[in-house]
């Protein structure tokens, strides 16, 4: 057996290890030159793999972090305030509803502001705490370019429950609301105009099939189209889609009215489904609004513009401007507009829609009982809806869909109610509420629409009196610029002397609060 090898003496090991260390030492310090660099590669050396692409940031970091609960509400054109050590005071005073927008900020920098209207949103809100209703939801859009005036979700029933979904979930039956699609594609056939008429005997309710079968005995009570719409009489409607619209015809025009379709929107939409049955007596009577097709309050809005803007269709939006981290303007570009339905269709229905509020259906809200009109020299366009659930709690969906003014539309909107047995509120009424606050709004809202974020506040340009071009350009003061915007900004706290005073006392409101009134189990 071999003997172990010898170990390293104290003086041989120091000297090891002194010379270690003077070779590491030089072999860090030395630098050799570029063209040696080939030969330090190890003959096995494989070619480096082309370098993978940086992952792609995304171009809108801020999409999924929208949150309508944490935005602020900031006063617009508030003076300038002192820096200290390079940022801008907090503001002591909170700004008011009547001067200010809606401001979410994320905290990297990025600001979004809001399309919304914080007096007409704070106005539902309040309408629909005050009554206590179990399950409410209301959308408001500026027919400009169906940015989001208004979008208020509300449960006294369950508080849980999320705003937001309220009014992007299609949770309520569309009930006589889709007889504005059945109306439209019968119409679109040119069978049809709003004078034709059909006979019956019963069916202002329910309807069964035999009643759905022309009885020249028994069937002694004609009444037209537009009647129809304005009455909302169901058999009339579901008589005159089993004699002219078969199933493609409808659903063509269901879809183009974006039922079963994506609608693009900064927060998801659920798609609103319309069921349409192969049978043709039970597709008439889904046809006059009895269930298999339900709606959501953004759709309901976005239905009511489509026909106050001639048969144009754009997608809704809530914001207004996004700021970047640095000062770069992120907004995207507005959606395009496209013709959905015909424009003559969608003119012949504006009359029958004013009928609903002067003598129809929602006429309580609009007009008093001496045949005085709550809102003078506005005309407003509507559609009514109510169905009573089949499950407990068997609630009833009671809708009020419409645009004003009628003959000049700026303002579409949607209110959907889920009233208990004892009615709280009708949704005429808060529709008529809307329309009131809009007019009251309107000068402001057109102001506010060409407002700025900067990184101290919101800004807007100062304009022409006559002409409402924008006359003046400036850096708002110890602030960053609009730059980027496309449009010019004048400092915060500049005078506006031609805009009007947001802060101006609102109209008051006329007429009485519609009393309650039951349930009805049948469309209306």
């Amino acid at each position: 057996m071999s003997s172990s090898p010898k170990r390293l003496g104290g003086i041989g090991a120091l000297f090891f290890l002194t010379t270690l260390g003077v070779i590491s030492f030089y072999v860090q310090r030395q630098t050799l030159p570029d063209v040696n660099q080939p030969l330090r590669k190890p003959v096995t050396h494989v070619a480096a793999a082309p370098a993978e692409p940086e992952p792609i940031v995304p171009a809108l970091p801020w999409k999924d972090r929208l949150d309508l609960s944490a935005r602020t509400l900031v006063a617009v054109d508030q003076p300038s305030l002192p820096t200290v050590n390079g940022r801008a005071a907090v503001a002591t005073d909170p700004a008011e509803p009547t001067s200010g927008l809606y401001v979410q900020d994320l905290g990297d920098g990025h600001r979004l502001l809001y399309t919304l209207d914080p007096v007409l949103q704070d106005s539902i809100e309040q309408i629909f705490r005050n009554r206590e209703v179990p399950y409410a939801g209301a959308v408001a859009l500026d027919l400009r370019d169906n940015a989001v005036l208004a979008m208020v979700g509300h449960s006294t029933h369950d508080p849980q429950v999320d705003p937001l979904e309220v009014v992007t979930t299609a949770w309520a039956p569309a009930a006589s609301v889709f007889k504005l699609v059945t109306t439209a594609a019968l119409l679109g056939t040119h069978e049809v105009s709003p004078s034709s008429k059909k006979c019956f005997h019963d069916g202002l309710r329910g309807i069964t099939d035999d009643l759905l079968v022309d009885n020249p005995k028994l069937d002694t009570r004609c009444n037209t189209l537009s009647t129809a719409v304005t009455r909302s009489l169901n058999v009339v409607i579901a008589k005159l889609a089993l004699s002219h619209l078969d199933e493609a015809t409808l659903r063509r025009t269901a879809h183009a009215l974006q039922f079963e379709q994506d609608i693009p929107f900064e927060f998801r939409v659920e798609p609103s489904p319309a069921h349409l049955p192969e049978e043709p007596k039970e597709r008439a009577k889904v046809a006059a609004g009895f269930w298999h097709v339900d709606l959501s309050p953004i759709h309901a809005a976005l239905l009511a513009s489509i026909l106050a803007r001639d048969g144009l269709y754009q997608p809704p939006h809530a914001l207004a401007h996004i700021l970047g981290p640095q000062d770069e303007d992120l907004t995207p570009a507005p959606a395009a507009a496209r013709r959905v339905i015909a424009a003559d269709v969608a003119r012949a229905l504006r009359p029958m829609m004013v009928n609903v509020t002067l003598r129809g259906t929602a006429k309580d809200s609009f007009v008093d009982r001496k045949g005085r009109r709550f809102i003078n020299q506005v005309d407003v366009a509507g559609k009514t809806g109510s169905l009573t659930g089949k499950r407990p709690p068997a609630l009833n969906y009671n809708w009020f869909v419409g645009y004003a003014p009628a003959d000049a539309p700026e303002v579409a909107f949607a209110v959907v109610l889920a009233n208990e047995p004892k009615w709280r509120i009708k949704a005429h009424y808060v529709g008529r509420r809307i329309v009131q606050v809009y007019l009251g709004r309107r000068e402001a809202i057109t102001g506010h629409r060409s407002a700025r974020l900067t990184r101290l506040g919101v800004v807007q340009p100062r304009r022409d009196r006559k002409t409402g071009a924008i006359v003046a350009k400036a850096r708002p003061e110890g602030g960053h610029s609009g730059a980027e915007t496309g449009a010019e900004t004048v400092g915060a706290g500049a005078e506006l002397e031609d805009l009007p005073d947001p802060t101006a006392a609102l109209p008051p409101v006329p007429g009485p609060l519609p009393s309650p009134t039951p349930a009805s189990p049948s469309p209306s």
